[in-house]
């Protein structure tokens, strides 16, 4: 996979390793699940694409949100999520503005499940990710809001 990417016109690989806790297997995975993040006209769109855009229940009175979709890709969602585990782990040493998302709203709220806050973190990630891709730039912690 590694020789593969090389032969890429884009350097999207390297990109994502700039990234501190994604490693060169994990940005070829997600390279090979997300294709030509280019292709996405906004990174709503890639949300769509990995369904971890809420979805939206209104019959009458009732209203249901905040669950996300599973719909798309189910293997690029897995792989997205264990990355918030990794790039946690690598903020002890490299800071990273997911990993700071990620602990402030850990440490904010009492009543939220992890997995809610990790996948809020996950839409983080995918938002650094595609704006990083799109306008070819390495992460960089002073850079990245």
């Amino acid at each position: 996979m590694a020789a593969w990417a090389g032969q890429l016109p884009h350097r999207d690989d390297l990109i994502l390793e700039s990234i501190p806790g994604i490693s060169q297997v994990t940005a070829l995975c997600l390279l090979g699940e997300l294709g030509d993040l280019r292709r996405f006209r906004n990174p709503n769109a890639l949300n769509a694409f990995v369904s971890v855009d809420l979805r939206h229940y209104e019959s009458g009175k009732l209203v249901l949100s905040g669950h996300i979709s599973k719909r798309g890709d189910a293997l690029a969602r897995k792989l997205l999520y264990h990355s918030i585990g990794q790039i946690e782990a690598a903020s002890r040493t490299q800071p990273c503005r997911i990993a700071d998302y990620y602990d402030k709203r850990k440490r904010s709220s009492q009543a939220r499940s992890f997995k809610k806050i990790a996948i809020a973190a996950v839409h983080k990630l995918l938002r650094t990710v595609y704006h990083l891709i799109k306008f070819d730039q390495t992460y960089d912690y002073n850079v990245v809001s």
